[in-house]
Order: structure tokens, then C-alpha cells, then sequence
């Protein structure tokens, strides 16, 4: 699964949900893109028959698996290319911004019907609730692998932008997945469940400022802010990462990336049963995001390990419940029976 990446943040302790969309200049893309890859195909959608619920319930939990399984062949660029940013109004999108980008791209950038249609797939899924908070929805790509989609706040922590990677997203389990994962991001980190620490927000790579947020915040401290007691990342470490989370901090020191990397898998490796999957070991924010997503695709686990619990720990709230089967509901038009 090809999730989006978050900011190392304070050499990665805060763990600052976000994505950088960085713009390279023509010739590296040229090259890197001499022959563009062929747009992916329309979305599996089924109209109109739909599978019955027993299908249904078995093709989402493979979804999981599929999303483990493949990987989209092609060459990675070191970094985003922003293609088009769109506004949105609700169920509606309307162009923002569309940067210069190489001729290699223009195949990806115009084809806005490609565009909307992604979008309408995001709308059908997730419940407008959950997504009121997205003001920009914007087509990347990085390649046909690396990130698939993020989320991260504006200039504004009420509101958020939405990335996805248009090479990417013709894989349908990735894309599926992904979305789940993202928007558990929005309802545990927007500023409903975490007070916004405005010294850190306005100036994000300030280690002293970060401190004394932390410092002076009694319940979990991250990139977003402080977290609300009765918010659900705090509930949720709280919870399941009382114990190991002196361990996982001063790993999450680390500068150099890759050393960063290997020692999350260790980490990870002492520690397999308290979570879903290896990426989840990577933080707080990004365990309760797998979590959730195991929640919303996943049968209901019998609570036998402690990642299991963890799934089990939003069936405690009747507004995710209901949010999971909602989600469910929609995605099953898309899987073909």
C-alpha cells in the first residue's frame, strides 16, 4: 500500500502529517517522463447490479491482502509533482490552480475526467460529515509508485487539502485502502479532537517551540497540537502506547531517514502483535489510522492481540460504527462480484 508519507518533523519525533509538493523544473521531468505511462482506466464500478452482502463482505476484507500484494511497476521521482488543484464546494470541485508542468504530464494534468471521476468515488465513500473539513483536493504523482494519497491542514488548521496520486489510483485495492486510512486522519487530528499549538503550526521546524508544546501539554503532544483528553488519539495511545512509547521517542530522534526506517522495523519486529501492520509501528497518528482502516474492511476480530483490540476500540463509539458502515455500503458497488 502506498500511503502518503508524513513530514519528519523534529527528525521525525512529531510525525507532522503532511505532504510536500515540491515542483521540478521541466528538463528532470522530461526525461524522467520521456514516454508517459497510459492513464489508468475508469473505476470498477458495477451498475447496476450489486454483489450480495456475503461477497461483498469477503471482497472488502481482500482488499487488504491485494492492497499488500501489488505494486504499480515504474520509476519513482524523489520527490511530488503538484499537476491541478481543484477547490471544493461540497460534492463539487472546480479548478484551483493548474501549474506549468512538462508535456510529459500534460496527458495526466488535462484529463479532468479522470479527475472528477476520482473525486466522485471520495464523495460516494465518505460521508460528507467526515469530509467538510477538505476545501482542496489535489492530482499528483510522483511516478507510478511511492505515495499514493495524504492529507494534510492548510494554512488554516480548521481546513485541509486532500492529495492523490493519479498514477497511482488505477489500482483499485491501494486506492480503496488509502482512502480509509486518510480519512481516519481527519476525524482524529482535525481541530475538533486536537487544540491547535499555533507556535508549532506557524513555525513547524522549530525544535525549542515543539518542546515546550510538548511540555506543556498533559494528555498526547504531536504536530497538530495537543490532544484533547476525551479526543480519540489520545484515548487511543492512552490505551496502547503508554508502555512502548519511551522506546518508539527515542528511536523517532534518528535524522537520518533510512536509519529511521530500519529502526521502526526492528521496533516493529519486537512488537508484531500490537499492530495491524508494519507502517502502523510508525506513530500514534498512523497506527489509529491503520487501525481504523482494518476496522471499516475487516470482519470484527475476536480480540485475541492487542492490534486486534485496537480494532475493536472503535466499535466503543456508535458514530464510527456507523461511519464504517456507510463506508462499507458504498464501496460495494465498486467490487466487482
Amino acid at each position: 500500500m502506498k500511503r502518503g508519507n508524513r513530514l519528519l518533523l523534529l527528525a521525525v519525533a512529531a510525525s507532522a502529517l503532511s505532504l510536500a509538493c515540491i515542483c521540478f523544473p521541466g528538463s528532470m521531468l522530461e526525461f524522467l517522463f520521456a514516454t508517459p505511462a497510459p492513464t489508468p482506466g475508469p473505476l470498477p464500478r458495477q451498475e447496476p447490479a450489486q454483489p450480495s452482502t456475503e461477497t461483498c463482505d469477503e471482497r472488502l476484507a481482500d482488499l487488504l491482502s491485494d492492497a499488500e500484494d501489488t505494486d504499480a511497476p515504474g520509476d519513482e521521482l524523489p520527490m511530488e509533482y503538484t499537476l491541478i488543484t481543484y477547490a471544493v464546494d461540497g460534492d463539487s470541485i472546480t479548478v484551483y490552480d493548474e501549474p506549468h508542468v512538462p508535456g510529459s504530464l500534460d496527458p495526466y494534468q488535462q484529463d479532468t475526467a479522470r479527475h472528477q471521476e476520482l473525486w466522485e468515488f471520495i464523495a460516494d465513500v465518505v460521508p460528507a460529515d467526515y469530509r467538510s473539513q477538505v476545501v482542496y483536493f489535489v492530482i499528483t504523482t510522483d511516478g507510478p509508485s511511492g505515495s499514493l494519497g495524504a492529507v494534510e491542514q492548510t494554512d488554516d488548521p480548521e481546513t485541509w487539502s486532500l492529495y492523490m496520486d493519479i498514477q497511482d489510483a488505477g489500482n483499485f485495492p491501494d486506492l480503496a485502502t488509502t482512502l480509509v486510512h486518510e480519512i481516519a486522519h481527519l476525524f482524529t487530528l482535525n481541530t475538533s479532537q486536537v487544540a491547535t499549538d499555533w507556535s508549532v503550526f506557524n513555525d513547524p521546524d522549530n525544535h525549542d517551540a515543539y518542546e515546550r508544546g510538548d511540555d506543556a501539554c498533559d494528555t498526547y503532544f504531536m504536530f497538530e497540537g495537543c490532544s484533547y483528553p476525551d479526543s480519540y488519539i489520545n484515548l487511543f495511545f492512552e490505551r496502547y502506547w503508554q508502555e512502548i512509547y519511551p522506546e518508539w521517542l527515542e528511536i523517532s530522534y534518528e535524522e537520518d531517514e533510512e536509519t529511521f526506517e530500519n529502526l521502526i522495523e526492528d521496533f516493529y519486529s519486537r512488537y508484531p502483535d500490537q499492530f495491524v501492520s508494519d507502517y502502523a509501528a510508525t506513530s500514534p497518528e498512523e497506527d489509529i489510522a491503520e487501525s481504523f482502516m482494518y476496522f471499516v474492511l475487516a470482519p470484527r476480530p475476536a480480540g485475541e492481540t492487542i492490534a486486534e483490540e485496537k480494532i475493536l476500540f472503535f466499535y466503543e463509539f456508535p458514530e464510527l460504527t456507523a461511519l464504517r458502515e456507510a463506508m462499507r455500503a458504498a464501496l460495494c458497488p465498486y467490487l466487482t462480484p
